[in-house]
């Protein structure tokens, strides 16, 4: 499988050509990060006992991506190639493949309670990325190191698949895809006749995985989960089509070519994804998944953009070596098609023109990766979110349980970091109740959405919310019905410090606009970034324009208008 990825006349290509020019800055960039005074070594005690074990495990994984790929595009390199003999060699004396972390918070294990056969997105993954590298480079590396390695993939990959069972086989969400696929892909290198047994086991699971998507393809999981998971799905599908001769093709299917359009939808301008749930503010997603999924289907994928974030900041190895398999500087474009796509389904409605990119959402605050976020949306201009949605807080956030119950005292995933009102200073709940939709009307080209379950007030009978789009203006209209006195609160976030006059702010070549039933105050709050600012830090400030309507006014609209 991936004879091509062998053939040293495509790595002598992507090594001198000009089309290769960002991405070999990028991987440099991302190897010198991980290889520049850091130990390449098993990890040591230290690492972990010292609460270090989240840096510490990731600067190894990142290691053995950017060696093997820096090795294949380098050949004659004896620096990348013997870091990457070292790297391979400390992944085989590795104490586990997984985060100690996951121990107790997927298994209720402690980290003492050794176990080499516990599979998570992690463990499965380098199990992957192991057994790839060693597909690639046997020819190159000592025999004692693939013995080696064939031990180590056998020891912690496949005998615990094929004597346990795992929670993941039957979720619906990225896990399945990421876990099941890095194993299906083992199989499939390793132990070919392991993989024909458990077909029918490794198809159970993928099914899993397609069930909650759209038949429109839509992601409620957000961009990064859709590339995470999706790109797993589509790792695993290629290669299975390749390794059956075309037998099984998960490609056919309409559901996953409707998948495979699913980014083009996010983007809202070339260099801004919306980034809903735990994506990234300044959201990164495998790129090279979009040129795969165009040679899979040329005319449903669209040409997109690059981003300005580092193309390889992935952390697998197998998305960095196909985003140098695939990648075709033909399918790269500095341009969007405007226009506006909306999914009834998901409850999404995302929106381009000349002047701005637009996305709003629907759904509801029980969702994978939820954010409390119904009716919030993302207003885009100059390559920029000037309304936003912070995303993930980030690796060094000092986050309260981020994941378990205290996550919505967290900034980024509470309410109060999204473009939505709350109520007496109650804002929306994680509970879910029913399904907010999404209603467009292209008529009028304007957005409806009825998002009073998103909140647990008693005094609020009705929350409805329509945005009216022309080219040049945004008008949002609220509406609320209530049965006690209440006062309500429009919040809408920001990164650009606000120039205020009354009711009037004025964010760079943005202006907004609130009704005369409203007073503004301008609230400075700190969240955490996913990626640093121009000084390196991840604490960053937003500013929170809050519009507290009189006593009893049940109406609020907003005007954005553009200053060209």
């Amino acid at each position: 499988m991936l004879e091509f990825a062998k053939n040293p006349k495509f790595w002598e290509n992507v090594r001198t050509s000009d089309d290769y020019v960002r991405l070999r800055q990028d991987l440099k960039n991302e190897y010198d990060k991980y290889f520049n005074g850091q130990p390449i070594a098993p990890r040591t005690v230290f690492d972990v006992i010292k609460n270090n074990d989240h840096e510490s495990y990731f600067r190894l994984i990142n290691q053995l991506q950017y060696s093997a790929l820096m090795a294949l595009i380098y050949p004659d390199n004896e620096e990348y190639y013997n870091n990457l003999l070292q790297v391979v060699w400390a992944y085989c004396n590795e104490y586990a493949w997984a985060p100690l972390g996951h121990y107790n918070d997927y298994y209720q294990r402690k980290p003492s309670d050794y176990d080499p056969g516990l599979l998570d997105i992690f463990a499965c993954s380098v199990g992957f990325s192991m057994a790839e590298i060693k597909h690639l480079f046997k020819e190159r590396f000592p025999q004692l190191l693939v013995d080696r390695m064939t031990a180590e993939i056998r020891r912690r990959t496949i005998e615990p698949y094929v004597n346990r069972k795992f929670f993941w086989e039957t979720h619906d969400n990225n896990w399945t895809a990421v876990c099941n696929g890095s194993v299906g892909a083992v199989l499939m290198y390793e132990a070919p006749d392991l993989y024909y047994k458990y077909q029918k086991r490794l198809h159970d699971a993928m099914e899993c995985y397609l069930a909650p998507y759209r038949e429109d393809g839509m992601c409620v999981e957000g961009t990064a989960y859709w590339g995470f998971g999706f790109g797993f799905f589509c790792n695993y599908a290629m290669l299975e089509r390749e390794f059956t001769n075309g037998e099984v093709d998960w490609f056919k299917r309409d559901k996953v070519r409707a998948i495979s359009t699913y980014i083009q939808r996010m983007y809202l301008q070339p260099k801004v994804v919306a980034s809903y749930s735990d994506c990234n503010f300044k959201e990164v997603y495998w790129y090279g998944l979009a040129h795969m999924l165009r040679e899979v289907y040329p005319n449903d994928v669209q040409k997109l953009p690059m981003l300005d974030v580092n193309l390889f900041s992935y952390v697998h190895f197998s998305f960095g070596l196909r985003t140098l398999l695939y990648f075709k500087k033909e399918n790269v474009t500095d341009k969007l098609e405007n226009g506006s796509f909306y999914s009834e389904n998901c409850a999404y409605f995302t929106k381009r023109t000349d002047n701005y990119g637009f996305t709003c959402k629907g759904g509801d605050n029980g969702e994978s990766h939820n954010h409390n976020d119904v009716a919030s949306f993302i207003l885009a201009r100059n390559n920029k979110q000037i309304l936003c949605d912070f995303g993930y807080p980030g690796p060094t956030a000092k986050t309260k349980n981020y994941h378990g119950n205290d996550r919505y005292s967290n900034f980024n995933p509470s309410a109060l970091s999204h473009n939505i009102p709350f109520f007496n200073g109650i804002p929306q709940d994680g509970v879910r109740r029913e399904i907010v939709f999404a209603k467009y009307d292209k008529e009028n080209d304007s957005v409806y959405m009825d998002f009073t379950a998103g909140y647990g007030v008693e005094s609020l009978d009705k929350a409805e919310r329509t945005f009216y789009f022309r080219d040049d203006e945004i008008i949002m209209q609220d509406k609320f019905k209530f049965n006690a006195p209440t006062i309500a609160t429009e919040r809408f976030v920001t990164t650009t410090k606000p120039v205020v006059d009354g009711n009037k702010a004025t964010l760079g070549d943005t202006v907004l606009v609130g009704s005369r039933n409203s007073v503004l105050k301008v609230i400075e709050v700190p969240y955490s970034a996913q990626f640093p600012d121009e000084n390196g830090s991840y604490d960053q400030i937003c500013y929170c324009l809050d519009y507290t309507l009189y006593q009893g006014e049940r109406n609020f609209e907003l005007r954005i208008t553009f200053n060209k």
